[in-house]
């Protein structure tokens, strides 16, 4: 006898059909929501250990770009560790305007020169938010930094995962009020 009270197998009762079993997301979907999961849970890690240290700097003054920076790591990490409890489904539009939203963010951002605290200060020209990525002085070579590239990406695919699921939610509850009607 199991633990739910059946005594025999399913062929015992003729008016019970034997329920076709849903397969599981397999390997290489179990190999995306633990990878989701670990970047969430690493995000989260990363983004509250540097906001505690940043917001007790010694001069009392955090830098703002590098806070809000780690502030949308940290949303970005929440939302990656409860995507499967929010249930969204964004959609083609989805994809497209949050892939829209890191792309533009990542070019847009390069654009205009910035004078943000962080990063390559040894140029006098630097371009890129939240971190410099390209820098020069004037009349010399451009530096592209690969390492604040990343993070530039991660945050502006973070802030791109936030519309992303702005636009599922909004889909989801214009379904909703359809059905209603």
């Amino acid at each position: 006898m199991s633990a739910v009270g059946n005594v025999g197998p399913a062929t015992d009762h003729p008016a019970a059909e034997p329920e076709e079993d849903e397969e599981g997301p397999g390997l290489w979907g179990s190999f995306g929501v633990a990878l989701r999961l670990i970047v969430g849970w690493f995000s989260i890690a990363i983004a509250v250990l540097n906001l505690l240290v940043e917001l007790d700097r010694s001069d009392g003054t955090p830098d703002g770009a590098y806070v809000f920076f780690h502030f949308i790591v940290l949303v970005g990490g929440v939302l990656l560790v409860s995507l499967a409890w929010i249930g969204a489904r964004p959609g083609i539009l989805g994809y497209v305007v949050g892939a829209a939203v890191m792309v533009a963010g990542v070019v847009v951002s390069a654009i205009p020169a910035n004078d943000t605290v962080c990063c390559m200060t040894a140029f006098s020209e630097r371009h890129g938010y939240p971190f410099t990525i390209l820098a020069r002085d004037a009349g010399s070579r451009w530096h592209v930094d690969s390492q604040h590239l990343i993070a530039d990406l991660l945050f502006w695919g973070y802030l791109g995962l936030v519309v992303l699921l702005t636009v599922a939610l909004t889909r989801r509850v214009a379904g909703l009020e359809d059905d209603e009607s």
